[in-house]
């Protein structure tokens, strides 16, 4: 470790055996002469030498500790102003948001958002995870997080970066491998030629009819059993379909064309509605879906089909990819599944299909699906 200068370092220059007549230093009057290159050289040595001794015995200064904004919101009061100008979102996704920031509030002691850093992330993520939550638990939980954030910044309520960015423990890679499965053919074939789903066909047709809307929209089960009589509609060229006002995300608003074959056997039951297609209700945090996702799970292990994460949401993905195989466009795939397209190209340059032109590009893939499972062309019961 180096030694502080001292005015020592440097007294020779100023001593006897240099003389100071020869060039001036007077910095209160900021004269500085020197008669040759020679005192010229001694001057500069000098002066840097003060300047040295000057910087080594000025006090350290100490850090200033920002002061909290009075004005910075608390994570609760945040989340009510994220839901005034969020009014689109789900119930289900609205509990979840409250649940999630009400557990971070209590586990940081309520602190001003200004005052969260990405180590009290760390800290909540540990905190999860020693509760029992799932790697892809603590994942979504801390996009809510994220999402949170990036609207107050949005929104000017803070000018920090967002301490929940780039924190997800899945890449992107894990979590499509780790998500739900895809059902193959043989396994809809098992699904719809079993006992559970012959019995309730007759037992429970809001079951049934919501299941082969699944399989021949693609639709969530959300979008489905949200649905009233008035989102049916045909187009003017005699093709039916299901309107879709609300949706997890703004791709997800959109029409989708129901084969004719498909609908004449939905026909009666839907007939039957004035207004609420379903008989589910909303369940707290988790949507209309919840009891059909119950008995579909009861579906597929009646089914004999032993496969894993086999879900409702596994009909959409068999969907989407018998389309795949089909060689349907990825914009088309998208428009007729609600997924946002990324891509600059496309989603700027390329036009929206109506419903009659997406029905004609699907309707070959829906209609081997309906010969999969057996639905007989010409009769309207399986």
């Amino acid at each position: 470790m180096s030694k502080k200068p001292t005015i020592g370092d440097f007294a020779h220059l100023l001593s006897d055996e240099v003389t100071p007549e020869k060039y001036e230093i007077d910095l209160s009057r900021g004269i500085l002469k020197a008669d040759d290159p020679d005192d010229h050289r001694q001057m500069m040595e000098a002066l840097q030498m003060m300047q040295k001794v000057q910087q080594a015995s000025a006090p350290a200064t100490v850090p200033q500790v920002p002061q909290d904004d009075p004005t910075a919101l608390k994570l609760g009061e945040l989340l009510e102003k994220f839901f005034l100008l969020r009014k689109q979102l789900t119930q289900a996704t609205a509990i979840a948001y409250r649940n999630c920031i009400t557990e971070l509030a209590k586990f940081l002691k309520n602190p001003p958002i200004t005052r969260i850093t990405p180590s009290d992330i760390t800290r909540y993520q540990e905190f999860l995870a020693e509760k029992g939550n799932s790697v892809r638990t603590i994942d979504n939980k801390i996009s809510i997080v994220r999402a949170l954030y990036n609207f107050a910044k949005k929104q000017g309520y803070t000018r920090q970066e967002n301490p929940a960015e780039n924190r997800a423990l899945l890449t992107k890679k894990q979590r499509l491998k780790g998500g739900y499965a895809i059902f193959e053919k043989e396994e809809i074939e098992l699904f719809f030629k079993s006992e559970f789903f012959k019995e309730q066909k007759n037992k429970d047709k809001d079951y049934t009819n919501s299941v082969i809307l699944g399989l021949f929209t693609g639709c969530r089960i959300g979008e489905i059993t949200n649905l009233k009589k008035d989102q049916f509609k045909i187009s003017p060229n005699g093709v039916n379909y299901i309107t879709i006002r609300d949706s997890k995300t703004l791709a997800g608003i959109r029409e989708v064309p129901i084969h004719p074959l498909v609908f004449n056997r939905i026909k009666d039951f839907l007939d039957s509605k004035t207004d609420k297609v379903f008989k589910y209700v909303e369940k707290e945090g988790k949507g209309t879906g919840n009891a059909v996702g119950k008995k579909f799970a009861r579906n597929v292990k009646g089914s004999g089909i032993t496969r894993k994460k086999l879900v409702f949401h596994s009909l959409r993905k068999f969907v989407n990819n018998e389309l795949l195989k089909d060689k349907v466009s990825l914009e088309h795939r998208c428009q007729l599944i609600g997924h946002e397209l990324d891509n600059v190209n496309v989603a700027i340059y390329t036009e929206t299909l109506t419903v009659d032109e997406l029905a004609e590009t699907v309707f070959p893939t829906f209609e081997k699906i309906y010969n999969l499972v057996k639905i007989s062309l010409y009769k309207t019961e399986f």
